[in-house]
């Protein structure tokens, strides 16, 4: 987290433009990846998203880990279509079942739509995007979840740091959590994350706390953000068009 907050912080070209153009060119450049059933369109989407992280010096590596991370969502919804879809298509002279080529469509959304957030969050500060977020009127109450949660997911670790030390400790034959007791754990260990971020949160409201005061830093766009974005919107929409 520490180092994805410093390298928000760096002066890169994309790092220079405004937060709520970034976001809006995020959120349709994931809107054009969700509703696409087609490969290519789907590769070209990858190569843009590689040059633009080669070009701001970010991790070619780390990004596709980031992207890797849904990878079990994807597979378990992309394993339901092969054993569903049977059907047989032609995907550019290859023959193969209909369920695979679903399976293998999900996996590209989940890997494009997490690389697309990553680049997003890598690239404009937190708080940036939670001003613009409350200024576009998005409810506060979903801005104040994802503050919370991003400011305070090491209270989950630290949490769950803490009772896998103690099971280890109690199991000295055990060199992990046991399956037959991962129910048990994972249901507390949610009890008491829960709990110790209401403390948090209690403590931040007797100190006045409140998201739609703190984050005001909303600066309006230029004609030239409008421009740059309408460009880069049809662009999206060209490809789209001709793939």
């Amino acid at each position: 987290m520490n180092d994805l907050e410093d390298f928000a912080m760096g002066q890169s070209w994309l790092h220079r433009f405004h937060p709520l153009f970034k976001f809006l060119c995020s959120f349709v450049l994931i809107i054009c990846v969700l509703t696409t059933y087609h490969p290519t369109e789907l590769f070209v989407y990858s190569i843009m998203l590689l040059i633009v992280a080669k070009s701001i010096n970010l991790s070619i590596k780390k990004l596709i880990k980031r992207g890797f991370i849904g990878l079990p969502l994807s597979l378990c919804l992309g394993i339901s279509y092969i054993f569903t879809n049977h059907r047989l298509i032609s995907l550019y002279g290859l023959v193969i079942s209909e369920g695979v080529f679903l399976c293998l469509i999900i996996f590209m959304k989940t890997f494009l739509c997490l690389c697309i957030a990553y680049l997003l969050i890598c690239t404009t500060p937190f708080h940036c995007l939670a001003s613009e977020l409350i200024y576009i009127k998005v409810p506060s109450v979903f801005v104040l979840q994802l503050t919370m949660t991003y400011r305070y997911i090491f209270v989950f670790l630290h949490e769950a740091q803490m009772m896998t030390q103690a099971y280890l400790l109690r199991s000295s034959q055990s060199q992990a959590i046991a399956m037959k007791d991962m129910g048990s754990f994972i249901g507390h260990l949610l009890v008491s994350s829960m709990n110790q971020s209401q403390h948090i949160y209690n403590c931040m409201k007797c100190r006045g706390f409140d998201v739609k005061k703190t984050y005001v830093q909303h600066t309006p766009l230029e004609m030239n953000d409008y421009f740059l974005m309408m460009i880069i919107i049809g662009c999206f929409v060209l490809i789209k068009a001709v793939l």
